[in-house]
């Protein structure tokens, strides 16, 4: 029992030695630590030395551990690397907070591993310009996933009328590009339009919204967005002076149904069928809204169904009246939280009601007024021939104003 006392003791001795000599080593912290806007528009580069003392360490493997703050998530993030820099993604209209250790493991250090203390290094955001001459409810919306707009509002600050500039920059470019066709309304910039050759999938798609006025500067946003090669999370719009961060994934709208089918069978019931909008948006991440309606003004609706099918069978329709459907689509749930339903498509009748021939209609009116008119002037130019012809001249007759026992009529058949 005694033996078994002295040698737990001895154990425990000989783990307080070491925990002491590791104790007693001190690890220096990495050199030159620096952040560096590469302009990018959010995109960071953060980058350090390894400490002179380390330079021709042998016996120990050094690597290091690097945390900064992800305003996105809104919580310290952690790397360990044995690279001396990183890149990461930051929302530049906060402070740029970053912290990194060097690590040590090997016999130098008795076999364990010890943290050096960290050094801190901090960006912080130019914040030029008021805060409430900052853009207001940014959002973009991915038309058939080929086309992207982006719109924003005017500042709360209504002193100023600034002219907008937005820049946009992702992993595909050597750099920042100005927007390449802007949205205007009432002679200020509100929008901007982007192709699908603009955009790029699976990277960070950063924007900046600056401006300037004669008034002073205009605060610069900053957004991040996710463009991905399948349907997309909802979008988020960012208000002026609110805290979240401002990265998101611009909404799918498809485009609207072009080619649909309408069949009544002998059974009274009506056979819709209808082709997947054109665009980039996957088939099977679509769902269809069906409507049905008496007349093509779809203003006495009768059902509405939803399915994820193609087609859809209608029952029990009195095929005595005129049956309308219209068909609209979004991507479903399983590929998105929310999305923006498609424009509706064109009204499909049975029976088919014969098209009023308006523009016929319209032309055959033309052609007889210039017909008329036609007629009339010639009837003009022959009743001037026919005063020629006879050496004619208008005849005029003079009413006196006088009384009743003045009044005479001039002789009406000598010539002026």
């Amino acid at each position: 029992m005694k033996c078994m006392v002295w040698m737990q003791f001895s154990t425990m001795l000989v783990l307080l030695s070491q925990y002491t000599a590791v104790c007693r080593i001190t690890v220096p912290p990495p050199d030159g630590l620096e952040v560096v806007d590469l302009e990018h528009l959010g995109e960071v580069l953060i980058h350090w030395a390894l400490p002179v003392s380390l330079q021709n360490l042998t016996d120990c493997s050094v690597r290091f551990q690097l945390q900064y703050f992800d305003t996105y998530e809104d919580r310290w993030a952690t790397i360990r690397t044995i690279h001396l820099n990183y890149r990461a993604q930051f929302d530049l209209e906060k402070d740029v907070r970053v912290r990194v250790f060097t690590m040590l493991r090997g016999s130098c250090v008795n076999g364990s591993e010890v943290l050096s203390p960290g050094v801190e290094a901090v960006l912080k955001p130019p914040n030029k310009g008021s805060a409430d001459s900052r853009v207001e409810n940014f959002s973009c919306v991915f038309y058939q996933r080929e086309l992207m707009e982006c719109s924003w509002g005017k500042g709360s600050d209504k002193s100023i009328r600034p002219d907008y500039h937005l820049y946009y920059w992702h992993r595909g470019m050597e750099q920042t590009l100005e927007c390449p066709d802007y949205i205007r309304s009432n002679g200020l910039r509100t929008g901007c339009s982007f192709t699908w050759e603009s955009l790029q999938e699976f990277t960070e798609f950063n924007i900046c919204v600056n401006g300037s006025s004669v008034e002073g500067p205009v605060r610069p946003a900053y957004f991040s967005l996710q463009i991905q090669n399948h349907a997309d999370p909802p979008q988020a719009v960012m208000d002026s002076g609110q805290s979240h961060a401002c990265r998101f994934v611009p909404t799918v709208k498809p485009a609207a149904i072009e080619t649909m089918s309408l069949e009544a069978q002998p059974d009274g019931q009506f056979h819709l069928e209808w082709e997947p909008p054109e665009g980039r948006v996957p088939d099977v991440c679509l769902e269809y809204e069906v409507e049905s309606g008496h007349t093509d003004a779809m203003e006495e609706q009768l059902q509405r169904n939803i399915t994820m099918d193609t087609t859809l069978t209608y029952i029990s329709m009195d095929q005595n009246r005129t049956n309308c459907f219209r068909v609209r689509s979004r991507v479903h749930e399983f590929c998105a939280d929310t999305s923006f339903w498609s424009e509706w498509s064109q009204p499909s009748c049975f029976p088919v009601s014969e098209p009023v021939a308006t523009e016929t209609i319209l032309l055959c009116i033309l052609a007889v007024s210039v017909i008329l008119l036609l007629i009339l002037l010639l009837c003009l130019w022959k009743f001037r021939e026919w005063l020629k012809m006879y050496g004619r001249k208008i005849v005029t007759f003079y009413i006196p104003y006088g009384p009743k026992e003045d009044f005479t009529i001039p002789p009406t058949g000598r010539k002026v």
